[in-house]
């Protein structure tokens, strides 16, 4: 009996996790203004991302992902959670992100942003 009640134990925090994934929002379908893709097949989509001095995107989500700085500037990024923060992006910059969970950018700088 208690081998069995061990492994429900052990099986339910899977079932939960697999249960409470992130819902996706597409970024170039709520704010296709300042997405657009440049290429895509059934393995890669490079998407093109560019927000003039002022403007705000929509709420939206990211799978994992790698990105490279065209031109940068001065985000604020804020979380579902209604936090927020600033982020520098640096021209000539590229990195790698793990899934980004609901959020929304906004230009805060005084010159456009360009990220693919």
């Amino acid at each position: 009996m208690f081998k069995s009640i061990f492994i429900i134990l052990l099986i339910t925090p899977l079932f939960l996790s697999a249960n409470t994934q992130i819902e996706e929002i597409d970024p170039v379908v709520v704010s296709p203004g300042l997405y657009k893709v440049l290429f895509e097949n059934e393995y890669v989509r490079v998407v093109e991302y560019e927000i003039p001095a002022g403007q705000k995107d929509n709420w939206h989500t990211h799978p994992a992902k790698v990105s490279y700085i065209v031109s940068g500037g001065t985000l604020k990024i804020t979380t579902e959670a209604g936090e927020s923060f600033i982020v520098d992006e640096e021209t000539g910059a590229a990195s790698w992100f793990e899934a980004v969970g609901k959020h929304y950018g906004e230009n805060v700088g005084s010159t456009p942003v360009r990220i693919v």
